[in-house]
């Protein structure tokens, strides 16, 4: 008997296709595999569907964040073993040097009935069997491949044939909504699954991690030149260990602490901050000597791998702080910082400093020196000062926003309180128009542009030197994040 049963007879294919990627696992691991990720995809495209939520043509990877990012609360633990079963059909599939075994095929045998039954639960009236590890039916089980190609098929078919738009009552909504918040608390995941998450976190910032491996309280792991690694479990004095400490070859960079999936990171930075006191000065690695006090490294972080949610931002995201900069509060991040943007902080210039010079510099370039436009740039620079990160400058047509953001930012840039300045605006012609203002607008007999480079519209991609680069709001994803202050001035 299959673990996966329905009543619904919308349904019955979807149990079908898992059923028969279970009847595979002792016979042909990898088509396992491979079978239960399209069950996984086209489940997901089922829920979108069900809770009105577009597709747009996404891959099985935006799918799954598009749904982290909404607020209709999906429990952790189902999205994780969907991106599970995502990476295990991956492998599966792409990389001929995997080899697909009866036990991986059994794990996520367990993480797809578990999606199943959060499934029926939400979107159905079925009461589900507990699970039972399926039993060895090669015997008995032939031409599993053209059954599997035909449900496929058919629900292809039964998608294409629905009704395009669902019409969902506030009712069920809440409905839905309760039953994921309960299967959430029901099913939590579990400190190995939170690590997981957050190893791929930092996997995606260029980190070499893996928490089971590259682990210096298991395994004894040190840092090695020419590698920026993440190693788990740094064995502090007094036994303690930090959840991560972030190597860029021998120099000790950062400390990320990991917390718990539905455990708010937001000032939760205290522990941490004394790991980075505690660190001992060792041969086998560098502190980074920046006048940080008791501190011995520069970069904080606590991580729970939620994504970035603005309205919940003190439960989401990466939080973060930077201990040369004691006076300022830690914030929130969407990512953590890759190697070489961390290299880059290093070099920055001290921001009280610099900050200073900005107020004693009574020097404004004569494109943009009427009084109201250096009133407008010292307002802009005081809150820069005072530590906020969106501000929003408000000035009439007619008196020269482009040439006041420009001086602006050559302000910025001259006392190098801002390392990169990326210039967003909402249409291609007001791209062309501020570049033409950059290369134009000259200090002395030189232009801005050729004093700090400049990336226009048409280059994608930004050098490493590059200073300004201009964009679209729509095109910015496109830009690599590698912004130290990033600078946005709504024009227009």
């Amino acid at each position: 008997m299959s673990n996966f049963q329905t009543s619904e007879k919308n349904y019955q294919e979807y149990a079908q296709l898992a059923s028969s990627a279970e009847s595979l696992i002792y016979s042909d691991p990898r088509s396992s595999l491979t079978v239960f990720g399209t069950f996984g995809e086209q489940l997901t495209k089922e829920i979108m569907h069900l809770d009105d939520i577009v597709d747009w043509e996404l891959n099985q990877k935006q799918r799954i964040e598009k749904l982290a990012l909404s607020r209709n609360e999906y429990p952790a633990v189902v999205l994780t073993a969907l991106n599970e079963i995502r990476f295990k059909r991956n492998k599966a599939t792409h990389d001929d040097q995997f080899i697909a075994t009866k036990s991986d095929a059994l794990a996520i045998d367990q993480k797809a009935y578990l999606v199943w039954k959060w499934f029926l639960e939400v979107y159905s009236l079925d009461q589900v069997a507990d699970y039972k590890k399926p039993i060895d039916q090669r015997a008995v089980l032939q031409n599993q491949e053209d059954k599997i190609k035909a449900l496929e098929a058919k629900i292809k078919e039964l998608q294409a044939n629905r009704p395009q738009k669902v019409t969902v009552t506030p009712e069920e909504r809440v409905r839905r909504h309760e039953i994921n918040i309960q299967f959430a608390k029901k099913h939590k995941l579990t400190e190995a699954e939170t690590r997981q998450l957050i190893d791929q976190q930092l996997r995606n910032a260029g980190w070499e991690v893996d928490t089971e491996r590259l682990n210096n309280w298991k395994n004894q792991t040190q840092p090695q030149r020419g590698h920026n690694m993440a190693i788990a479990e740094w064995v502090l004095p007094n036994d303690q260990r930090a959840d991560y400490a972030l190597f860029k070859g021998l120099d000790f960079y950062g400390i990320v602490e990991a917390k718990k999936w539905d455990e708010d990171i937001a000032g939760q930075m205290a522990q941490p901050k004394e790991y980075a006191k505690e660190v001992p000065y060792q041969s086998n690695y560098h502190l980074l000597s920046n006048q940080m006090g008791d501190y011995k490294v520069p970069f904080i972080y606590t991580a729970n791998g939620r994504p970035y949610l603005k309205q919940y931002q003190e439960k989401s995201g990466i939080w973060f702080w930077d201990a040369r900069n004691p006076k300022e509060n830690a914030y929130a991040l969407e990512e953590f910082h890759k190697p070489d943007d961390l290299a880059l902080k290093l070099t920055a210039k001290n921001k009280i400093e610099a900050d200073n010079d900005l107020v004693d510099d009574h020097d404004y370039p004569k494109f943009a020196d009427r009084p109201y436009q250096i009133d407008a740039i010292n307002a802009m620079e005081d809150a820069i000062k005072n530590g906020k990160k969106r501000i929003l400058l408000a000035m009439a047509t007619g008196t020269g926003k482009t040439r006041t953001a420009i001086s602006l930012m050559y302000r910025l840039l001259k006392h190098k309180r801002a390392r990169r300045i990326l210039y967003l605006v909402d249409r291609n012609s007001l791209g062309r128009q501020t570049a033409n203002a950059i290369k134009d607008n000259k200090i002395g007999t030189m232009s801005i542009s050729s004093i700090y480079g400049l990336k226009e519209l048409s280059d994608k991609v930004p050098d490493a030197s590059t200073k300004i680069q201009i964009a679209t709001v729509q095109g910015c994803k496109r830009i690599p994040v590698f912004v130290i202050l990033k600078l946005k001035i709504v024009i227009g």
